[in-house]
């Protein structure tokens, strides 16, 4: 017998994800729903094939990290600042209103219906159901590209709290189920430890991490940029557990700490692979936790519903109160309006506590699965929904002028937050001509930024203050690090035909308003380059020959108009063949 016995439910489990979700894909529900239903069919609930289900949350565990840490990648400790007022004020007090509400709503509940709950427990369940899922909101924001815009800046502000908060809650649970044992003293001293280990991994990630990457990045071997991604990965989770914080709150910290390097998009591609692959077993695992009971189901639902009607308002309420716009604010409160992953820590130490029952813990269990299961069909709804819900706030005097994201008055997390040096040009190779154009877009005061393969290179133009970013044309994350989100113009400089002819299609794909200049060496391979997007190609044989037989018809006399109407011809004729 081998020492693996979980491969084979492993190997099951990814067999039936690919069925089930390709399924979904048919059906156009989002593949997240599968996975979970997957785990749901394979677990205790379906046909019970799955045991290992240790196993599974320790390879899910990983997925989150390696999703937080690639989201940090592309959030760094600027965007941070600007959402100070979010993560510093809107997060404790959503967590202090959600807990409010849904412990007032427990109580109330439990005592109609004769089975009425200690107030310890009302408030772990309110606790419980504070806390949103990070892994599946950030998944859905990335892939709906909306992590950047304000609702997703907002929901990322909140969760950002939610996670640092995750420690001092368990802390408060401890003391709601042993008031007797409680030691004011130790209390505080772990406080504050926990506040100073903190502050000093976040500081040394901070420092230390942006000057390790480029000696990182200059090795080509991409084994080398793989292992150095899960060594920042892993070694900043490993570093914040011992603060007793959670491993993906680290990862996401290491992530922002390289966000703003020039190679931190390399090293987000090299780990995206195992991210999607990790990331999956969370959902898996999601699905594998349930235990449903039929006959329960009815109340569990009714609770579910609940839960997201009541956290849904009160984030909602919390944005509007750090004067997040009405619209963007419903949208991210529908976004948030689940319960997470962290809930199921929280809520199993309400269980060794006795603060609740085990039948509890379980009831509350299919809960917060049944909210995680229709977050994906709320985040595709949620800006319908606050599109229709936002007009009636101009009913209330003080929400009127933020009704929209337009007024002045509110938080501002639109795009026009991203720094005003972004470039308006992207040369594309840093060759002689590459080096030439940015050296007149420079004269002339117009932001420019070159990508360029060669690493020699890259670190020469670096040290000359360039602004030059490491990465390959046909890589899309290099061209949206080298700015090619805001761009006007975009200049291709080097030789390569079909990497010219794949890029160019790239670039049409994901800006299809941008001006894209080509350098092509031959003629020939000019019309499948236009055929690809190209807007102007400058053919170097071409130009070759104009220069060589105007500077000999100069050196023989020929009058310049006559020599200017037979560059005229030539290039007519090169245009129309």
């Amino acid at each position: 017998m081998h020492a693996f016995d979980f491969l084979d439910e492993l190997a099951l489990l990814c067999v039936a994800a690919l069925v089930v979700i390709r399924i979904f894909r048919q059906v156009n529900l989002p593949p997240i729903i599968g996975l979970i239903v997957t785990g749901l069919l394979l677990g205790p609930t379906g046909f019970g094939v799955i045991r290992q289900d240790q196993v599974i949350s320790s390879i899910a565990e990983i997925g989150v990290m390696l999703l937080l840490f690639t989201i940090g990648l592309e959030f760094s400790f600027d965007d941070l600042k600007r959402l100070r007022s979010i993560v510093l004020v809107g997060g404790p007090l959503q967590i202090i209103l959600t807990t409010s509400a849904t412990a007032a709503l427990v109580i109330g509940i439990t005592g109609l219906a004769g089975a009425a709950i200690s107030i310890s427990g009302a408030v772990l369940i309110g606790m419980t159901a504070a806390l949103s899922s990070t892994a599946i909101c950030i998944k859905l924001l990335s892939e709906r590209r909306e992590l950047s815009q304000p609702q997703g800046r907002a929901a990322l502000g909140i969760l950002i709290f939610q996670d640092i908060a995750v420690v001092p809650l368990m802390v408060i649970a401890t003391i709601l189920g042993a008031q007797d044992d409680l030691n004011p003293g130790e209390l505080a001293l772990r406080l504050a430890m926990l506040v100073a280990v903190t502050s000093v991994i976040v500081i040394v990630l901070r420092y230390a991490l942006p000057r390790l990457i480029p000696h990182l990045a200059g090795v080509s071997t991409p084994e080398v940029l793989i292992l150095a991604a899960l060594a920042l990965c892993f070694g900043a989770g490993w570093l914040t557990s011992i603060a007793g914080i959670s491993m993906a709150l680290g990862a996401f910290i290491a992530g922002m700490a390289i966000a703003g390097s020039d190679d931190g998009h390399a090293i987000g591609k090299a780990v995206a692979p195992l991210r999607d692959a990790f990331t999956s077993m969370f959902f898996l695992s999601v699905g594998l936790l349930v235990h449903v009971s039929w006959e329960t189901l009815p109340t569990n639902l009714l609770v579910a519903v609940s839960i997201l009607l009541v956290k849904g308002l009160v984030v909602s309420i919390v944005l509007m109160i750090v004067r997040v716009p009405v619209r963007t604010a419903i949208t991210s409160g529908i976004i948030l309006a689940q319960v997470g992953e962290f809930s199921f820590v929280l809520a199993s130490v309400g269980v060794d506590y006795d603060i609740i029952s085990s039948a509890d813990f379980q009831n509350l269990l299919v809960a917060i699965i049944i909210t995680m299961i229709v977050t994906p069909l709320l985040v595709t709804f949620a800006p319908m929904i606050a599109e229709h819900v936002a007009p009636l706030a101009r009913f209330t005097p003080k929400l009127r002028r933020w009704t929209t994201d337009r007024n002045d008055g509110f938080l501002r997390l639109e795009d026009s937050d991203v720094s005003s040096d972004q470039p308006s040009v992207l040369i594309v190779g840093a060759g002689v001509l590459g080096v030439n154009v940015a050296h007149v877009l420079s004269q002339t005061g117009i932001r420019y930024r070159l990508l360029e393969l060669d690493r020699a290179n890259v670190s020469a133009l670096r040290e000359r203050g360039e602004p030059v970013v490491a990465g390959d044309l046909t890589d899309v994350d290099a061209l949206h690090a080298a700015g090619l989100d805001s761009v006007s113009v975009v200049i291709i400089a080097i030789n390569q035909d079909a990497a010219i002819a794949g890029g160019v299609k790239l670039i049409r794909a994901h800006r299809p308003d941008v001006q894209i200049v080509v350098r092509a060496r031959y003629q020939r391979k000019s019309q499948d380059i236009v055929d690809q997007g190209a807007d102007l190609v400058i053919i170097e044989e071409f130009e070759s020959s104009v220069k060589i037989f105007t500077s000999v018809l100069e050196h023989l006399g020929v009058e310049p108009a006559l020599i200017d109407y037979q560059e005229r011809y030539m290039r007519l004729r090169q245009t129309f063949g």
